[in-house]
């Protein structure tokens, strides 16, 4: 519901929620501001699945069509507004529209792009530099204060200083996430692959990689199995095989602990892939005669890229 201002006169157009679960989105009649502050989530944008891993923020409008699927320690806030908050010229018609006879309305207009832009690159998730996410964790914790307290009969100007403020902090790190998008495949595949490479051991989705080049899974598949041979997510099973090889090769630990460090979850899970990409379980791979006095690199039964 809208806030209401310290004398009750006016409706305010604005909401704040402490710790957004996405039951009520898009807001009607609403942009949403949602800042992620731990964990991660993955949601259905526009059809199309995404992920939300911390630290980001995730810009809607009232015409994009959102699920929550699942998170994983994952807490964010989301601050809505109508656009006519910012400048009452700014309807969603004219928005639409585009038709603004005053340069400022243009000017106030073109905040709010990232809101209403979507393309195979960007579906509203931004992924924030460390320094743009305490400077826009600033702003919220800014505009929760004021309209917690309503201190004073100017409460919603200072609310809409804020957000003017956060509409450019916003714009900012919109323009950096699109440049960076124009990177080569070549690229893309490297940051997908150093991710991989650094974090076999935690869990991994293709929604996860997804998100840290910003394209969707179709284009992702597309571009990393040209340039390595495999899917990423087969590309994933394959490197924390060849890790759990070394491990049974050059290691004491119990078959648990090498599923654990490899990423595989649980023994069981290790003891089914590397029987059926192997063709011997992984008791009798460590016992076959010969493996122990291979080095690390000649123990790799999987050649990678």
């Amino acid at each position: 519901m809208s806030q209401n201002d310290y004398f009750g006169y006016r409706a305010v157009p604005v909401e704040f929620t402490i710790q957004e679960e996405f039951s009520d989105f898009p807001k009607t009649d609403r942009l949403s501001v949602t800042i992620v502050t731990n964990g991660k989530a993955t949601l259905e944008i526009n059809g199309k699945k995404s992920a939300l891993i911390s630290p980001c923020v995730f810009l809607s409008s009232r015409s994009d069509e959102i699920e929550f699927i699942n998170g994983e320690k994952f807490s964010a806030k989301s601050f809505s507004f109508h656009p006519t908050f910012v400048n009452k010229s700014l309807t969603f018609e004219r928005l639409a529209g585009k038709s603004f006879n005053e340069i400022a309305d243009a000017h106030d207009s073109s905040l709010l792009n990232p809101f209403f832009l979507r393309d195979e690159f960007y579906n509203g998730v931004i992924k924030l530099l460390p320094q743009a996410f305490l400077r826009i964790s600033e702003s919220f914790d800014l505009i929760g204060r004021e309209i917690e307290i309503k201190g004073g009969e100017h409460w919603p100007y200072n609310i809409r200083r804020y957000l003017i403020q956060m509409l450019f902090l916003l714009q900012d790190a919109y323009s950096d996430q699109r440049d960076s998008n124009m990177i080569s495949d070549e690229s893309m595949t490297d940051i997908v692959l150093e991710y991989i490479r650094t974090n076999y051991s935690r869990k991994i989705s293709i929604d996860t990689l997804c998100g840290l080049v910003y394209v969707n899974r179709t284009t992702l598949t597309r571009k990393f199995k040209a340039r390595t041979g495999k899917p990423p997510i087969d590309y994933l099973l394959h490197h924390r095989l060849n890790i759990a090889c070394e491990m049974l090769t050059h290691s004491r630990l119990s078959i648990s602990k090498i599923a654990e460090a490899s990423g595989f979850s649980y023994e069981t899970y290790l003891i089914r892939q590397f029987t059926s990409k192997i063709g011997t379980t992984p008791a009798e791979y460590r016992q076959s005669e010969g493996f122990e006095t291979l080095n690390v690199n000649e123990s790799r039964i999987f050649e990678e890229f």
